[in-house]
């Protein structure tokens, strides 16, 4: 059993402990996924994600200060004994009284930061991973992926098997998906096509990448790729068996105190004819958000190679999209992997295509 007031007050320290690190007296945070972080409550969290009517004043020491949508404050309330109703500021309609608001908005905050003795102090404004949790969302993404799996059939769209896991993730409790990536046939090659009405047909690939908010707001963030029917192709099996040998090859090297400059140096090779359609990023964070270090595969235009390297207790995604230009289908695989002391823990159990991987 997960103790959550236990761990709300476990993160809020976390938190705490590294602004202390850095000189912080005290943190402003508009940033939804940083303040489910560090109160652990969530209000209409898609809305609030464009609308600012949700933000919260971190003390170095101390409970922090909810400002919550007026009306909603009973949510935060059983948590939180400072919650305040917030100054709700919606671009659309309120953007000829932007300067008023933002006035208002930084008197609440200046009001704060003097109740707490902070008003002198250095102020940062707008990322930590609970290994449990992240397990316990990918067991609900990976039942909803058996109930999607087992709907594959010819005739069934594309938009139905994405009804599926959608409704299978929210009965557990999760939340909600990010993209609609789940696509058939020749929608597989090239990768990031989205579910539509397309209508799966015999032989196709079927392919997903969940990108799920699970239970209490973490992240499953897996790929799988499936067949439909008994037989694959030649080429069909040979992209999946590229894709499945890159992710395991890339997760095995992962351990704490590994260069990314090291990792990717040593990062099995993909063969020549899948590198120009190949997913830019090899490995990504993940937490209750996508977050850093996001590392890309050597070459690719649209991301800068990052300086560090893996810590223990970081929640990693690392995926593969194997598809030749011009090739009917494509195969797209992602593993979640732990970074334990002892090397890498794949927390993403749900098993491969036992058709598409067989010699």
């Amino acid at each position: 059993m997960i103790d959550l007031a236990r761990l709300r007050r476990d993160r809020l320290a976390k938190v705490q402990r590294a602004m202390a690190a850095h000189g912080l007296g005290a943190l402003v945070l508009t940033d939804i996924v940083n303040i489910r972080y560090c109160t652990g409550v969530a209000v209409m969290p898609l809305w609030t994600a464009v609308n600012i009517a949700h933000y919260i004043v971190v003390p170095v020491t101390g409970d922090p200060v909810i400002f919550e949508y007026g009306g909603a404050e009973f949510r935060q309330r059983p948590y939180w004994p400072d919650v305040r109703p917030s100054m709700f500021w919606q671009a659309r309609v309120t953007d000829a009284d932007s300067p008023g608001k933002a006035a208002a908005w930084a008197r609440q905050i200046r009001g704060v930061l003097e109740e707490r003795g902070l008003a002198g102090e250095r102020i940062g404004v707008d990322v930590l991973d609970e290994v449990e949790l992240m397990r316990h969302a990918c067991a609900v993404v990976e039942t909803a992926l058996a109930g999607m799996e087992q709907a594959i059939r010819p005739g069934i769209s594309e938009n139905e098997l994405l009804a599926i896991f959608w409704h299978r993730i929210l009965a557990q409790g999760g939340e909600h998906c990010f993209t609609r990536l789940l696509v058939s046939g020749q929608k597989t090659n090239p990768w990031l096509h989205e579910a539509d009405g397309k209508l799966v047909e015999p032989g196709d690939l079927v392919a997903i990448d969940t990108d799920a908010i699970g239970p209490e707001g973490y992240v499953a963030d897996f790929s799988r790729t499936f067949l439909c029917g008994d037989t694959p192709s030649a080429a069909q099996k040979e992209a999946y068996r590229v894709a499945h040998d890159f992710v395991r090859g890339c997760s095995e090297l992962i351990r704490p105190g590994l260069a990314f400059s090291e990792f990717v140096a040593r990062c099995p090779p993909l063969p020549a004819a899948y590198r120009e359609q190949a997913y830019g990023v090899i490995v990504h964070g993940i937490g209750v958000d996508d977050e850093s270090p996001n590392i890309p595969l050597p070459g690719d235009p649209y991301t800068e190679m990052p300086e560090g390297e893996f810590r223990e207790n970081m929640v990693l995604a690392v995926e593969c999209y194997a598809g030749k230009i011009g090739a009917r289908d494509g195969v797209k695989l992602e593993d979640e992997v732990w970074v334990s002391a002892a090397g890498p823990v794949v927390l993403s159990q749900y098993p491969y295509d036992a058709k598409l991987l067989g010699d």
